[in-house]
């Protein structure tokens, strides 16, 4: 009788060791297809980003330009400069996720001025300067570096209109009026507290809309006349929440 309970004890011996090595090659097996060591504790830490809020400005903007004209075929036109451009803006960054501010949108109200004048070909009611408003939509990218100063860009259409002329008789049936385009800009801006930004940007203009009808000058020889502004700016811009 004594011999039933040595078995016993035998066998749950037995058991045991293997049990224990089925049990580390199971982990070892794991550990290897998650390609950790065995033993690794996962890293649970969950990273809280701070809140960013969306930002609303309204600014004045000063631009210095130099205006001309893209004319197909060349006509040797010289630019003009345009000292005196006035922009009312309201931007608008809105984070996303709450925790990504760097996009936002930018529109208002420009007025501006470009044009061109005869170079070496003298062609009657050619030249002209032309005065405009314009509606910009442009979107606005903004990267914060630390509490003072960010990097800006933008980039989008406008539309505009060409209101005024300084051709003696005014605008005739060959100007086009309405105007439309694409707007760039790449600057800095230095934040004074919490409440004032100035920038500094380079902007550039380029209208898709033509000066003038292609049969200006002659119904058998086209022209295309595409007007382009580089302007230099500063701003003010208050924030209002």
């Amino acid at each position: 009788m004594r011999l039933i309970p040595t078995i016993i004890t035998v066998f749950i011996l037995s058991i045991i060791p293997l049990s224990s090595f089925g049990q580390n090659r199971k982990d070892r097996k794991e550990a290897t297809e998650q390609k950790i060591e065995p033993g690794v504790q996962w890293d649970t830490t969950v990273k809280v980003l701070p809140v960013k809020y969306p930002e609303h400005l309204i600014g004045i903007r000063y631009d210095f330009s130099f205006t001309s004209v893209s004319v197909t075929p060349d006509m040797g036109v010289k630019p003009v400069n345009s000292p005196l451009n006035i922009a009312v803006l309201y931007t608008y960054y809105h984070p996303l996720w709450s925790a990504y501010d760097f996009f936002g949108l930018q529109t208002g109200l420009r007025y501006s001025k470009y044009g061109f004048v005869n170079g070496e070909y003298q062609f009657e009611n050619f030249e002209q300067t032309v005065s405009l408003v314009e509606l910009p939509f442009l979107s606005a990218f903004h990267v914060d570096l630390g509490e003072h100063f960010r990097i800006l860009a933008s980039l989008g259409p406008f539309i505009g209109y060409r209101f005024a002329t300084t051709k003696e008789n005014g605008f005739d049936c060959f100007d086009i009026r309405f105007d439309y385009g694409i707007a760039g800009s790449l600057g800095v801006a230095y934040i004074l507290g919490k409440w004032v930004e100035f920038h500094l940007e380079g902007v550039f203009h380029y209208s898709l809309a033509m000066l003038y009808h292609p049969e200006k000058m002659s119904s058998s020889t086209w022209i295309y006349t595409y007007p382009w502004q580089a302007s230099i700016c500063l701003g003010v811009h208050f924030k209002i929440k």
